[in-house]
């Protein structure tokens, strides 16, 4: 069972076609503890424990909506992450911080 920790959300300002082209061009194949679906627009990654992060890219008015989700698939403890990570604390300015660097990424503003 996976349970949603956190999501965050960006809006790429360019032609959905570019930003998958772009959002896949280093994204490798799957694997092991990976899922790459160019045709649906994920990226999946998860260890052995915890943690699993979707990457998935949706349409968009002004041009293509990236969302990042963590989420917790702990099997048997499923509250130790939050001891393991302080409580998250701090984690969502990360993730949002990220998200606004991946956009320009896919933006083509670096």
């Amino acid at each position: 069972m996976k349970r949603l920790l956190f999501e965050v959300r960006g809006v790429v300002r360019a032609p959905l076609e570019q930003v998958r082209e772009r959002m896949f061009a280093d994204a490798g194949e799957s694997g092991p503890h990976r899922l790459v679906d160019r045709e649906q627009g994920l990226i999946a990654y998860w260890g052995d424990w915890w943690y699993r992060g979707e990457d998935s890219l949706h349409p968009h008015a002004e041009g293509a909506l990236v969302v990042h989700r963590v989420y917790n698939i702990a099997k048997q403890g499923n509250w130790a992450p939050y001891l393991a990570n302080k409580l998250f604390l701090g984690y969502r300015s990360r993730l949002e911080a990220s998200m606004r660097q991946r956009v320009a990424h896919l933006e083509g503003r670096h």
